[in-house]
């Protein structure tokens, strides 16, 4: 249902092809009850607050006021393609949300506030996730009746088609809309800079300079920075007000738009686009029209690209523009080592059948470099992994799961057992 649903107009023939069913619409479905797991896993006791008692909007994190504003506008688009029978818009919209908005940015850039060791889950946190679940399963209903039900029925008790069908509540933010999809729009392009020098995101950088237009700078920009630094995992990020220390930009003549006004002249006005300067460039590209010497250049008559103008790694979208330093020194390095370290270990928790809750004594021998690197880190291990007891010099007694690891090319063997609840240490 929600395969035919989603992918055509339903008044338009379709060739039906039962093995995207799976691939499309199941995956959206495993999406939407992972969602729902990660919330049931750490709400355990919690209980929603009755509608007056709610944290208001203003109170709430950043992170929770972007996705309730979002939401508001995902319920304002799903109700007008209701309205107008447009029902693919309107499911491919709240799959977009599910998927996209909630499950793949919300919850895993703000994971920290649901669970870390020795501290409670953030109700605020709960609170939100579960407002924007109990609204997206009524949005889903008439698409998918039963999942929805089942969701709804777990989060909130009544049926789903009881409830009344989600409506604005007036938590739109523009501005804020705005700064997190400029973010989200900056991560990708850092992400793609990362896999130009193959630079795994594990692996913290020192830097990170960014450029947007000017519409786009801001307060709500300001405040989302660290969300940003956190996704793409560096230190410190500056804003720079140009790109031009940078990227160069360079213009490109568009012959087919210059040769209907300049004719058999059309060759010295593409010699001319050649000759545009940065600032020119720039004003071509907010829509603004230039004049150099005899020639008048419209935004369609040029297209603008960016080299890269330094050692960095630069991505460019348009004027949003990302460079990052690639420069890795030994404090760096390690670190990115430990975080690998990390990585397997969960791995290793998750093989090993523990709950996420299970402290564990840790063992890592092996490569010089591993190892250096997990000591000088061992805080951060520890409690990324719940160890209470670490041993570096000799691999655990038996071990509950002990396996040869590659971490970079270096070979090192990690070993852990339940912690059996006496105080731990180092060795």
């Amino acid at each position: 249902r929600l395969y035919l649903l989603g992918q055509s107009q339903v008044w338009l023939p379709k060739r039906f092809d039962e093995r995207q069913i799976p691939e499309i619409s199941g995956g959206f479905l495993n999406t939407l009850r992972s969602t729902y797991d990660f919330f049931r896993r750490y709400a355990q006791d919690w209980r929603a607050p009755a509608e007056e008692d709610a944290t208001p909007p203003a109170e709430r994190p950043a992170a929770d006021r972007w996705l309730l504003a979002r939401l508001d506008e995902v319920v304002a688009l799903v109700r007008q393609a209701w309205a107008t029978y447009d029902v693919t818009a309107g499911v491919r919209a709240i799959m977009d949300f599910v998927g996209e908005d909630l499950s793949r940015w919300y919850i895993r850039r703000n994971r920290p506030r649901f669970w870390a060791p020795d501290r409670a889950t953030d109700p605020v946190a709960l609170e939100t996730l579960h407002d924007a679940l109990v609204a997206a399963v009524r949005l889903l209903a008439p698409a998918a009746p039963f999942i929805s039900d089942w969701v709804h029925r777990a989060l909130t008790g009544p049926a789903v088609h009881l409830a009344p069908f989600p409506g604005d509540r007036g938590h739109r933010e523009p501005d804020l809309l705005a700064a997190m999809s400029t973010v989200r729009r900056l991560a990708s392009l850092a992400r793609a800079a990362r896999e130009s020098r193959n630079l795994r995101v594990r692996q913290p950088l020192a830097r990170m300079q960014l450029a947007v237009p000017a519409a786009a700078q801001g307060p709500a920009l300001s405040d989302l920075l660290d969300i940003l630094a956190a996704e793409v995992n560096v230190k410190s990020i500056q804003v720079v007000a140009s790109d031009h220390d940078l990227v160069r930009l360079r213009g490109k003549a568009n012959f087919r738009t210059l040769g209907k006004r300049y004719g058999k002249n059309t060759p010295r006005a593409a010699a001319a686009v050649a000759e545009l300067d940065a600032t020119e460039l720039q004003t071509l590209e907010q829509g603004g029209t230039v004049q150099k010497g005899e020639w008048e250049f419209r935004p369609e008559d040029v297209t603008v690209t960016r080299e890269v103008a330094s050692e960095w790694l630069v991505q460019a979208d348009g004027p949003y523009v990302v460079a990052l330093d690639p420069e890795l020194n030994e404090d760096l390095l390690q670190e990115g080592l430990a975080c690998e370290v990390v990585n397997r270990v969960q791995r290793l928790r998750k093989e090993a059948g523990y709950e996420y809750t299970t402290r564990i004594e840790l063992s890592v021998t092996g490569a010089d470099e591993v190892v250096a690197a997990t000591r000088a880190f061992q805080g951060f291990v520890e409690g990324e992994t719940l160890a209470r007891r670490m041993v570096f010099d000799a691999a655990l007694d038996e071990p509950d799961l002990q396996r040869d690891v590659d971490i970079e090319g270096r070979r090192a063997t990690i070993a852990l057992r339940r912690h059996d609840g006496r105080k731990g240490g180092t060795r």
